[in-house]
C-alpha cells in the first residue's frame, strides 16, 4: 500500500493541513525517536501503520490510546479481550483526536513483548508544509527501532549489551539470529538511523497490507 496523497483537499473537498508529531519508544536508552509530518485528514489506522513502519514494527496486534479512549482493529480478540473495550480504529481521522498542540497519544504494539510508543502533537498546522506528495515524511530522528520477538525492552537491552561487549549468556544465539533477520543491526548497531530508508518505507507502508489482510 502506498500512503501518498498529492493535493491539499480532503475527500469531502475541505482544506487539509499538515500536522507535525514527535514519537518516542518508551523506556529504552539511548532514546529512539522520530519527528514526522502527516496530512491532517489521515485515518487513525493509517497513522498507526506509518508509526509502526518507522519503528520497524508490524504484524502483531496493537492499539492506540488517546484522551483516555482506546482504539483498535475490529477483531474480537483486540476489541474486548485486552484491557478496556476499544473503539474501531478505522473511520476516524487524526485531526478529530489531536485537536491542540501538546495532545498525547500512545501506541501499544505486540501485547506479548509490549512495546509502547508515545506520540505528541507538536504543530497543529505546519506553516511551510512543502509538497503534499512527500507526505508522510520523517524529518529527523535517532536510533534503529525495535527488534521483533526479542522480549521487549529488556530483550533489546540485552542485544545492545551484546553488540557493545560481544558477551552475554545468549549472545551467541542472538548474534546468529540477528545475522539472519537483522543484518543491519548486527553491522551498524541500534543507534543506526537511515532517514532516506525510513521515508521510502513509510511511503509504501507494507505494514498496512499486513493488517488489511487480517481484517478482511
Amino acid at each position: 500500500m502506498v500512503i501518498v496523497m498529492g493535493d491539499n483537499t480532503s475527500m469531502s473537498g475541505s482544506a487539509v493541513g499538515v500536522m507535525q508529531f514527535v514519537a518516542e519508544l518508551h523506556e529504552f536508552r539511548p532514546t529512539i525517536w522520530r519527528r514526522f509530518q502527516v496530512r491532517s485528514d489521515v485515518d487513525l489506522a493509517d497513522f498507526c501503520y506509518v508509526l509502526m513502519e518507522m519503528f520497524h514494527m508490524g504484524g502483531h496486534l496493537f492499539d492506540f490510546t488517546i484522551n483516555d479512549v482506546r482504539y483498535a482493529l475490529p477483531l474480537p480478540n483486540v476489541l474486548g479481550d485486552w484491557g478496556e473495550p476499544a473503539k474501531n480504529i478505522k473511520g476516524i481521522t487524526i485531526n478529530e483526536l489531536f485537536t491542540q498542540e501538546g495532545t498525547f497519544g500512545e501506541l501499544w504494539y505486540d501485547f506479548g513483548d509490549s512495546w509502547y510508543v508515545g506520540v505528541k502533537l507538536e504543530s497543529l498546522k505546519v506553516t511551510d508544509p512543502g509538497s503534499f506528495e512527500e507526505l508522510p515524511r520523517v524529518i529527523e530522528g535517532e536510533g534503529f527501532g525495535i527488534v521483533e520477538n526479542c522480549g521487549g525492552v529488556e530483550g533489546l537491552e540485552e542485544i545492545a549489551k551484546g553488540l557493545k561487549t560481544g558477551r552475554g549468556a545468549d549472545w551467541k544465539d542472538q548474534k546468529a539470529w540477528l545475522k539472519e533477520n537483522y543484518p543491519e543491526v548486527l553491522e551498524k548497531g541500534l543507534t543506526h538511523f537511515d532517514l532516506d530508508q525510513i521515508n521510502t518505507a513509510i511511503k509504501h507502508c507494507h505494514v498496512a497490507d499486513i493488517y488489511k489482510l487480517m481484517t478482511k
